[in-house]
């Protein structure tokens, strides 16, 4: 006899933008469900972890991204943070999964005096953008949550 596992319980697509940070989430026994989108996940996040300075993100907190829609167009899970408040997180996109970095204590700089990437492109640089357009993940960096039960 086959039980069906609730809607909140199933694995969720890896494809849908906020998918890769939902099934985290549900390996650490978080049980919630959501439309997949990054939005619905970032209201999850607003009404169920605390919010920290993204400089405090560690290992599993949630980063949030403004790609130019306002906060919560783009979603990673952080999986190391540094001292000098460079983290590194793991996102979906472009349809795979990829170890992204973001600095927001250097949030216009792609590397630093050594060569080392201190932020990841988010978008891409095409020839129409304004002036004013953001690339770097530090730069777009717009919230960040402790992934802990209350």
């Amino acid at each position: 006899m086959s039980v069906s596992k609730p809607e909140s319980a199933r694995p969720h697509n890896k494809r849908s933008p906020a998918g890769l940070a939902e099934e985290s989430l549900h390996s650490r026994g978080f049980r919630f469900g959501t439309d997949g989108s990054v939005g619905a996940l970032l209201a999850y996040a607003q009404g169920e972890f605390d919010r920290i300075p993204p400089e405090q993100a560690r290992d599993g907190d949630l980063v949030f991204f403004d790609t130019g829609t306002g906060c919560g167009g783009h979603v990673g899970v952080a999986e190391t943070a540094e001292a000098s408040g460079r983290i590194g997180f793991r996102e979906w996109r472009g349809g795979s999964s990829r170890h992204s970095f973001a600095t927001p204590r250097a949030p216009i700089y792609r590397r630093d005096e050594h060569g080392r990437i201190l932020n990841t492109f988010l978008r891409p640089k095409r020839m129409d953008d304004p002036e004013d357009t953001r690339y770097f993940a530090g730069d777009m960096l717009c919230a960040a949550f402790r992934v802990e039960a209350k």
